[in-house]
């Protein structure tokens, strides 16, 4: 459930062909600019427009009607813009105190009145209250829908907004501590410049909750790299302290964490700091101890088996004659 980088960015690839979400948020920051102020009331007909084109279907009332969603907007951000967030902060800055307010920010703003018919009033409800509490902190605020909230917390009153709040905020700040970089440099490696990780996450849980998507497999296992390495010439495969390592000799040129999931290989030490730049989310530092050898660190489920293939055997050719080097074509 918890999405990591692969996921995320498979859930990324896979949201690309729902284009008209994308299309009503240009219309919507053109209308608004930089941020949205429901203190202006074209502020206010914009927002209306861009939740009915996010599917919420509130009516837009004739002329000499009640504006009462005009109405309702204006006054909940009287009482509760100086309780969202600062528009900077980042779904992963969020502190303990803001999520208890946002909580009753947004059970006030699912009550808000909406329209009125013949049967009576309706609310902006839990969904629509959701996408604009998002509109309005694109930075910090993911939204739901009616799946989203109720697969994940059973409920979509103040209380499981507060828990989709913490969750969300912990899965931020764990794919922040995978990639090693900071949120705008992480978007951009996802193909999403400019957007947020509150938004990117969003997307996730609409593909996965709301259409029961499944990311597919990424990456390679160990079974891949002992497949291809156990092809090489004079290559024998021992385990040490509950690590496997690839050897030629003496000299190992590969090793696997004892859960298999990173794999250390040779590489010259000269070139490891920019081998890492150039894909934080793939490559790390070995361990301090480690650091004085030609060693390097890979994520298995970042690298295709392409890639795999090619650092296996330049990490083997490391450690054998050129002689030997030559037989592999």
């Amino acid at each position: 459930m918890e999405p990591d980088l692969a996921s995320l960015r498979a859930a990324v690839a896979e949201f690309g062909g729902f284009g008209q979400p994308e299309r009503s948020w240009t219309v919507l920051t053109a209308a608004t600019g930089s941020s949205i102020d429901l203190g202006v009331p074209a502020h206010r007909d914009a927002v209306h427009v861009w939740l009915n084109a996010w599917g919420c279907r509130i009516r837009t009332p004739r002329p000499g009607e009640p504006r009462v969603l005009d109405a309702g907007l204006a006054a909940w951000w009287a009482e509760w813009r100086d309780d969202l967030p600062d528009p900077e902060a980042r779904l992963a800055e969020l502190t303990d105190d803001e999520v208890e307010r946002l909580g009753e920010c947004f059970a006030a703003l699912s009550a808000t009145e909406a329209a009125r018919h013949g049967r009576g009033t309706r609310t902006l409800g839990p969904t629509a209250a959701s996408k604009l509490l998002f509109a309005l902190r694109p930075n910090s605020l993911p939204p739901w829908d009616n799946l989203i909230a109720q697969r994940l917390h059973g409920a979509r009153d103040g209380v499981a907004y507060r828990a989709h709040l913490r969750v969300t905020r912990g899965w931020a700040v764990g794919l922040l501590a995978e990639a090693g970089v900071p949120e705008p440099e992480l978007l951009d490696a996802l193909g999403r410049p400019g957007r947020s990780l509150a938004k990117v996450i969003d997307e996730y849980c609409y593909l996965v909750f709301t259409r029961g998507w499944t990311a597919p497999r990424a990456g390679v296992t160990a079974d891949d790299v002992r497949r291809i390495a156990s092809a090489l010439p004079r290559t024998e495969e021992r385990v040490v302290r509950d690590q496997v390592r690839f050897r030629v000799g003496r000299l190992v040129y590969l090793a696997l964490s004892p859960d298999e999931e990173t794999m250390g290989f040779a590489f010259p030490k000269e070139e490891r700091e920019a081998l890492i730049a150039s894909a934080p989310h793939r490559f790390h530092a070995p361990a301090r101890s480690d650091m004085r050898f030609n060693w390097v660190c890979a994520t298995l489920s970042e690298l295709t088996v392409d890639e795999l293939e090619e650092l296996v055997v330049d990490a083997w050719r490391m450690c054998v004659p050129k002689s030997v080097a030559r037989t592999l074509s």
